[in-house]
């Protein structure tokens, strides 16, 4: 069992020692400033597990961890975007720990102060970020592989993880994206009722796949299409190919 917490408002050198009989391994990201962020990432005493290394951001913005759990390698990390800037930002998150996590499978959570569809997402069907910036970031996702783990158990159903008082809406702006593999008929993700937070838990439950690794699936990279270079050399190899290897098979009369 994992557990992440954002904007913890920890301070370097001044972190709480957290009692909690079940959660007792910690590991955080501390803001210096303690004016915002601050992330935290516990582990169950039960999840059995070696820390092989670790990613702290220096502001508190996110946390990474690569773990050895039954012999298989996995990257947890806990993330809390800024309220404006979140595209730029994350994109330059999504690289790191695309280096970080070097092919491991991947569990991504966090507060990421924004609702990837609009009309699905947001009580009031807008959002802050433009459309295109949107598609940006999930063409980003897609390229890690990743899947919104609650939006892919629960298509075509509205449920809010964050309240604002001031502009009177609701918004799911806190996720869990984990890697394509780790997803089975088994998974399960829910978001529970707002208590002492304007944030709901969101709760996730995620099998490991040790003692039958599935097969590897390879996809096409969308980004390629996109590059003007790539597709030169695709139409080039394509029509290469026409010329050296097209015949007529068509039987004569």
């Amino acid at each position: 069992m994992i557990a992440m917490i954002q904007e913890t408002l920890f301070k370097t050198n001044a972190v709480p020692k957290c009692t909690n009989r079940y959660y007792q391994t910690w590991f955080h990201g501390p803001n210096p400033a303690a004016r915002s962020g601050g992330v935290s990432i516990g582990l169950h005493k039960t999840f059995r597990h070696t820390v092989l290394s670790s990613e702290v951001d220096s502001k508190g913005r996110f946390l990474f961890l690569k773990l050895s759990v039954d012999r298989s390698v996995l990257t947890v990390a806990n993330v809390y975007f800024p309220h404006q800037g979140q595209i730029t930002f994350g994109s330059k998150i999504l690289g790191k720990l695309s280096k970080f996590a070097d092919g491991s499978p991947i569990i991504l959570g966090g507060d990421f102060n924004l609702v990837m569809d609009p009309m699905m997402d947001s009580s009031s069907g807008k959002s802050s970020v433009s459309s295109s910036c949107l598609r940006s970031f999930k063409s980003d996702l897609m390229a890690l592989r990743l899947v919104d783990l609650w939006r892919v158990l629960h298509p075509g159903i509205r449920d809010y993880s964050f309240h604002s008082p001031n502009h009177n809406s609701y918004g799911r702006l806190d996720h869990i994206f984990i890697s394509q593999q780790l997803l089975d008929s088994d998974s399960k993700c829910s978001i529970d009722t707002r208590l002492w937070s304007d944030h709901a838990p969101v709760y996730g439950l995620i099998l490991p796949h040790t003692s039958c690794p599935r097969p590897f699936l390879w996809r096409l990279n969308d980004n390629l299409l996109s590059d003007l270079a790539c597709l030169t050399d695709i139409r080039k190899v394509i029509s290469d190919f026409s010329c050296d290897h097209w015949t007529d098979l068509t039987a004569p009369l």
